[in-house]
């Protein structure tokens, strides 16, 4: 795919998609870009605003929202057309109907009722969608979406700094292998949803080790942990993940607040952005993501990588268009990384 490709030291692989999403208040913003590749690539700005981008799309997947990262100068050559459809759309539904009433929130027949009850005429475009989860694999299932190397511009290997996207298991344990060359890159990866499940937790070990992070929310570590009985503490499960081999373990509460832990000092440290007032923020932890990266390549200190990602996110508004987030103020940005600093206990 043409595309500006500039050098960058920085690389996002995952999934790009086609958003529909439900507000609180019932309103509804149908088929935005959006996806983990490019709330990451938001995250990055205004440090970077030229990362490259590695994705796989669809042949249903809209031409102009590709027009659009090239409008805003993100390097798309890593953006690989596949032959046929890959199913990119992805319903995001914060709607609350009258107490009482709640829908389920996977499958067509919920997709259907919510807007239903919301008021709100079903999309054309969400025709013949089912979001119900898909199921647990063995680890070594290749799919449609699964990214391999040769997937990736020869270019873009010589990147530095590498975020992996959530993913399926077998994209995250193989890619790092390809940026193993004369200098260690730093590589990030924001775990899977699929695989942070008991049924993966020995396959995780060789997948985090070597990591500069490994990004997850409670809820996937508490899953990834459901079978483990006598580990109830979010703090004891991220030492274990840290013993793994990796440098650093960062966990987005649901409280929306952070704890990490670093492979130097072992100690879990909390950072609190105040931000509990905003709600229903999409993309927040891949904005997260991409501002820990570049933190962690400017600072080399994991505290303040983790306040730059704080920082960013909290700067993230849903808008009908999500590139509007890349219109931040240098100073602000540096004001709210030196007060969240200052918060990390």
């Amino acid at each position: 795919m043409a595309g500006e490709d500039n050098y960058s030291p920085y690389l996002i692989i995952g999934r790009l998609s086609r958003d529909f999403i439900l507000t609180r208040e019932g309103n509804d913003i149908n088929d935005l870009p959006g996806g983990h590749v490019l709330y990451s690539a938001i995250g990055m700005s205004p440090w970077e605003r030229n990362p490259g981008l590695v994705a796989r799309i669809g042949s249903n997947f809209p031409q102009k929202f590709i027009d659009y990262l090239t409008r805003y100068h993100f390097s798309t050559s890593g953006l690989k057309y596949l032959g046929d459809e890959l199913e990119q759309r992805n319903f995001i539904s914060f709607y609350e109907p009258e107490p009482g009433f709640f829908p389920e929130r996977s499958g067509r027949k919920s997709v259907l009722s919510q807007y239903f009850h919301a008021g709100k005429a079903f999309p054309r475009e969400l025709l013949g969608y089912d979001s119900s989860s898909g199921h647990y694999g063995s680890g070594a299932e290749r799919t449609k979406e699964t990214i391999l190397v040769r997937d990736i511009p020869r270019s873009f290997l010589e990147a530095r700094c590498i975020l992996l996207c959530p993913l399926d298991y077998l994209s995250h344990n193989l890619l790092p292998q390809a940026f193993s060359g004369a200098v260690r890159p730093t590589i990030v990866i924001h775990a899977g949803n699929d695989y942070m499940h008991p049924f993966f937790f020995d396959s995780v070990k060789p997948l985090i080790s070597g990591l500069s992070a490994f990004i997850t929310r409670e809820k996937h570590l508490r899953s990834l942990f459901a079978e483990k009985y006598r580990i109830n503490d979010p703090d004891d499960m991220m030492k274990i993940l840290l013993g793994y081999g990796a440098e650093n373990i960062v966990v987005m509460m649901a409280d929306r607040t952070f704890r990490f832990i670093n492979r130097v000092d072992g100690t879990v440290r909390h950072l609190d952005p105040g931000e509990a007032g905003q709600q229903d923020l999409i993309g927040e932890l891949s904005c997260f993501c991409g501002a820990y990266l570049v933190g962690l390549n400017e600072t080399y200190d994991h505290v303040r990588a983790c306040a730059y990602g704080a920082a960013r996110a909290s700067l993230l508004r849903n808008d009908l268009n999500p590139f509007n987030n890349l219109n931040v103020l240098d100073t602000l940005l540096n004001e709210k990384i030196r007060l969240l600093t200052n918060r990390v206990e």
